[in-house]
């Protein structure tokens, strides 16, 4: 059911009438917001605000537009969550142990060495593991209930003609959360049929969580945080995402499509092409950040699979590093894409700091002039 409301990047990626597309971006290393302010972007942050990659400062200063709509999140999380606590304390590091379970070493946020953490251990390492975090999962907690205001928030955007989005995590997501990757590789062979219980039991309860907001409420879109994928590749092969993760994609795009749903969008780095003809199967159709260091290719995906893939991302980040006329090259060649609809674009991740701020404010101000903004 394509609705006819305002919103661009509905219209975008439905191949409805639209001005312009929207000028939005991913957002930006901590490192990246300091070096910019040492070159001149003129903004007043503490040091804490610059550890925020989403910064609504900078992306203030910068006027991009946000995703505009209304976003709900069917209560999915872990509940009771584990308790919060350091472990080891060094000069420039913690080892915690963090809610989800999840055992870490993690550099302090102003250092200049933060990213992701590294990783110790994780609560899920066998199926008795597995049915300790399974009562943290109860689809029947009434925790999971959302508030009456949730609902009247949700209700108000959908009658002003909002985009209505649930966002939730993915499959593949959650299951390395709890396991953690080289653990969920091996689980693939040694454990089946735990996994299987895993992801049949989040797919109910996501589905359930859902369900626990009114059925007038719509879901024109549904986004999947997943990451399953680097620059080789998948991290799991394309007849394990059929046999494992796609059921529960199935499941949970089935009540999506009951409310509305025309986007399923998944955000995954790395070159997710060989899962891209399985969640196209459940309506999983538009790629996001598309990653042209890591492989991914739009316009072959587009030639391949049709207008039936939409995309959003694929500038490369190379091309702001170098500067110059490799970012005029770079948009350039994104213009087939952007003349053939359901395609938006920004830098295909969050903007390193090999990145300078003049080469930032080159390559918005020749994306404007390509969007006609």
């Amino acid at each position: 059911m394509i609705r006819n409301i305002p919103d661009r990047y509905y219209r975008v990626l439905t191949y409805q009438s639209v001005d312009r597309v929207p000028d939005i971006e991913f957002g930006w290393w901590p490192q990246t917001i300091r070096r910019w302010l040492k070159e001149g972007m003129k903004l007043e942050m503490t040091p804490e605000q610059t550890n925020n990659g989403d910064s609504p400062i900078v992306a203030g200063h910068f006027q991009l537009e946000d995703l505009e709509g209304h976003v709900f999140w069917p209560h999915g999380g872990m509940n009771p969550t584990f308790e919060e606590k350091v472990l080891e304390q060094h000069a420039e590091s913690v080892v915690i142990q963090m809610a989800g379970g999840i055992v870490a070493e993690k550099y302090l946020a102003d250092s200049d060495q933060s990213s992701i953490p590294r990783f110790i251990s994780f609560p899920v390492k066998s199926p008795d593991d597995w049915q300790n975090i399974k009562q943290r999962y109860n689809p029947d907690d009434p925790a999971r209930q959302p508030a009456d205001s949730v609902v009247a928030a949700a209700r108000a955007a959908q009658a002003r003609g909002d985009l209505m989005t649930a966002s939730c995590p993915g499959f593949y997501w959650i299951l390395r959360n709890w396991m953690g990757t080289e653990n969920l590789s091996m689980a693939f062979y040694d454990y089946p049929d735990m996994v299987h219980d895993m992801v049949e039991h989040f797919s109910d309860l996501l589905v359930r969580s859902l369900r626990r907001f009114p059925d007038d409420i719509l879901a024109d879109e549904i986004r999947f945080d997943e990451d399953l994928a680097y620059r080789n590749g998948p991290l799991l092969s394309p007849a394990q995402f059929r046999e494992f993760l796609q059921p529960g994609y199935h499941k949970v795009m089935a009540e999506a499509k009951r409310r509305g749903c025309e986007i399923g969008m998944v955000d995954s780095d790395g070159d997710p092409k060989a899962i891209i003809p399985s969640w196209l199967e459940e309506g999983v159709n538009t790629m996001a950040p598309v990653e042209v260091a890591a492989g991914s290719d739009g316009p072959a995906w587009r030639k391949q699979f049709g207008k039936q893939v939409r995309l959003i991302g694929h500038v490369d980040k190379r091309a702001l590093i170098a500067g110059g006329s490799a970012i005029d090259k770079e948009l350039e060649r994104l213009k087939p894409l952007l003349a053939d609809g359901g395609f938006i674009p920004h830098v295909d991740h969050r903007v390193p700091p090999d990145v300078s701020y003049s080469n930032y404010c080159r390559y918005l101000e020749k994306k404007r002039k390509l969007i006609g903004r």
